[in-house]
């Protein structure tokens, strides 16, 4: 199988796309790594945390992938190709494991079938150009799983705090672990105790010596409104892996079918006996259906390889009840995956990336601000990240849905100094309109002092709110 895994990524490095998106979660990553590879404080971002936009970012990530990164970083200093190779190496890594966590009573050309239909996806072969913690944290999930199954209590141990230490959410591998354990055993084997306890102890010294942020749960408002709204959300999300590029007919009729094969497929492997990998999709799947914050597919990558498992378990198990039929039903599912996939790569850009922190608008921003501002000046933006780490200056975002004199308060409070309007290439970004309208609405108070045709610089002059409380001044 390794073969396959080689494929996938000499594809997905032989077509990695220069430049790298807006969304700047990427920025504080990138951060993190250069202040561990340059001894700057982990902490000392540039970013300003609004409490009142708790839902763009925490203060500060866990620290796992930014330590992946940091070698890079020390290395290559901003060069997003040599990133991107890293997030190749990972998902490479992670197909390589994809047989040895799911294979245990699939088939060999079906574990085939497993690691090219989520290897070539793409949404996955898009995703491979994002610098997110995403990919890195599938890895070592499937490694601390991998771990567990073969009854190494080190390597799920370290496994899992590698997790846990990439994405807090990695936490629920533990109770997964134990779960498995009651369910079979009706106690707690020695090597899942010692895993866990391996884990825990390492996730409980990261806390103690690292930075401790609890800013990650001012997000978290339970309510059975989120929960509802998630799962439809999720599933809309889930369905996108099937997109062809061309009609949202296909992707809902293929996820439908799928949806269909999977849910069977789970059915039986439970019948069967619970284990670690029915159990894990089912835990983690709890608290992201509870997480307010919205992330759209990229939270639920993890679940993709569980997903397209239990898939092919449905089909094989449809396949031993039709099995005159069996050798149409397999053509019919082979043709279909192949028909989606080619057309949505005719629709997917192999060049470089039109829109970004790399486009000539926005360099022409960093270039301005390095060049134009001091070096205590303060920025609001809707992308505040990027701009701290492409040009040393602390930037915040702002409120949203607020008042508008809070937000004026609020840059009372940071010393901001500038507000920047943009990108417009960004769409689905409520700050960015919202910005918009806030300096349309006070055009005394803030000078125009940049502007290209995604982006917009104005210098602070006035603070119509000062003295006014909360009460809007005309």
């Amino acid at each position: 199988m390794w073969r396959h895994a080689l494929v996938v990524g000499v594809f997905y490095l032989a077509t990695i796309r220069a430049g790298q998106g807006w969304g700047d979660d990427f920025a504080q990553y990138i951060q993190h790594a250069r202040n561990i590879a340059t001894g700057v404080p982990y902490a000392q971002t540039g970013y300003i945390y609004n409490p009142h936009n708790p839902a763009l970012g925490p203060r500060a990530y866990p620290p796992g992938f930014p330590v992946l990164l940091a070698p890079v970083v020390r290395l290559f200093g901003l060069d997003f190709r040599a990133m991107k190779v890293l997030i190749v190496l990972c998902f490479v890594g992670v197909l390589l494991l994809v047989p040895q966590v799911f294979g245990r009573d699939l088939p060999r050309p079906y574990v085939a079938a497993l690691v090219l239909l989520f290897g070539l996806n793409p949404f996955m072969w898009e995703f491979k150009d994002q610098v997110l913690s995403d990919v890195p944290f599938l890895l070592f999930t499937l490694l601390a799983i991998y771990g567990f199954q073969r009854q190494s209590a080190a390597l799920a141990g370290f496994a899992t705090y590698a997790a846990i230490a990439t994405r807090v959410l990695g936490i629920v591998l533990v109770p997964c672990f134990v779960a498995h354990d009651l369910m079979q055993r009706r106690r707690v084997g020695p090597a899942t105790a010692v895993a866990c306890g391996i884990a825990l102890a390492l996730a409980a010294g990261q806390y103690l010596l690292g930075v401790r942020d609890g800013s990650y749960v001012n997000t978290l408002v339970l309510s059975a409104a989120t929960a509802g709204r998630n799962v439809v959300g999720y599933l809309r999300a889930l369905s996108d892996i099937w997109d062809d590029g061309y009609t949202a007919t296909v992707r809902k009729v293929v996820f439908l079918l799928t949806i269909g094969f999977t849910t069977y497929g789970y059915t039986r492997s439970v019948r069967s006996g619970l284990t670690v990998i029915e159990i894990f999709p089912a835990l983690y799947v709890v608290p992201i259906i509870l997480w307010p914050a919205y992330q759209g597919t990229r939270l639920l990558i993890p679940l993709i390889p569980f997903y397209l498992y239990y898939c092919l378990q449905g089909l094989r198990g449809l396949e031993q009840r039709v099995a005159a039929r069996s050798r149409t039903l397999q053509l019919a599912c082979i043709a279909i995956v192949l028909l989606v996939y080619a057309a949505r790569y005719t629709t997917l850009r192999f060049g470089p990336m039109t829109e970004g922190v790399a486009t000539a608008e926005s360099e022409a921003l960093f270039r301005f601000v390095k060049t134009s501002t001091a070096a205590g000046d303060v920025f609001i933006f809707s992308k505040p990240r990027a701009l701290a780490l492409f040009t040393g200056r602390r930037a915040a975002a702002p409120s949203i849905e607020a008042e508008p004199c809070e937000l004026w308060r609020f840059m009372r409070q940071i010393g901001a100094t500038y507000v920047v309007t943009g990108p417009a290439a960004v769409h689905d970004d409520a700050t960015v309109g919202s910005l918009d309208q806030f300096v349309a609405r006070f055009p005394q108070s803030l000078q125009l002092v940049m502007r290209n045709d995604e982006i917009a610089a104005y210098r602070v002059v006035g603070d119509p709110c000062r003295g006014s409380g909360l009460g809007l001044v005309a």
